[in-house]
């Protein structure tokens, strides 16, 4: 989640400010290695995307795992007590969810609508910037890689918030 959040903080960073970005990440760079050169920083921003993308996906696997183990977890607990004919075994079943906290739900919004509707705006918006810089300039290898990543990463967050609250309508 921490690296989901740096990378699009620095798609954030390009959108806002993307004068001053370049001079930022030039100055580092140049500072951190040693280098005197005007670096092209559209690898950085090919680079970026590109890990937007896999700490995305990544990010979404564990959580989708960890939403799958609540359905097993669950169903053990039913059959257990089911077997010993009392409910004796509720720990992430029936007791996890009685009075369940306002902040818990607080987080499973922010964590599961919010974040995943700010990862597509700030993505788009920057997207959307680079395809009109790229009319104006030409599309470049750059350019359209970016959009790839974009696409990907578009598909990836529908269907992260398709399944979760897929699961929610379930329950």
């Amino acid at each position: 989640m921490i690296f989901v959040v740096l990378a699009l903080g620095f798609l954030a960073f390009q959108i806002i400010s993307p004068i001053t970005s370049d001079v930022v990440v030039n100055d580092f760079l140049n500072f951190k290695f040693g280098l005197n050169l005007k670096l092209d920083l559209a690898i950085i921003g090919n680079i970026a995307w590109f890990l937007l993308l896999i700490f995305t996906i990544r990010y979404f696997q564990v959580a989708v795992f960890v939403e799958r183990q609540y359905s097993y977890v669950h169903k053990i607990e039913e059959s257990l007590n089911k077997e010993s004919g009392e409910d004796i075994i509720t720990r992430e079943g029936k007791s996890y969810l009685d009075r369940y906290p306002i902040f818990s739900d607080w987080m499973w919004t922010l964590y599961t609508i919010i974040f995943p509707l700010l990862l597509l705006a700030i993505s788009a918006t920057k997207i959307y910037g680079e395809i009109k810089a790229a009319c104006i300039s030409g599309l470049s290898l750059s350019s359209f890689l970016n959009v790839i990543i974009f696409i990907l990463l578009s598909i990836s967050i529908i269907l992260y918030l398709i399944m979760i609250h897929k699961k929610q309508k379930e329950k």
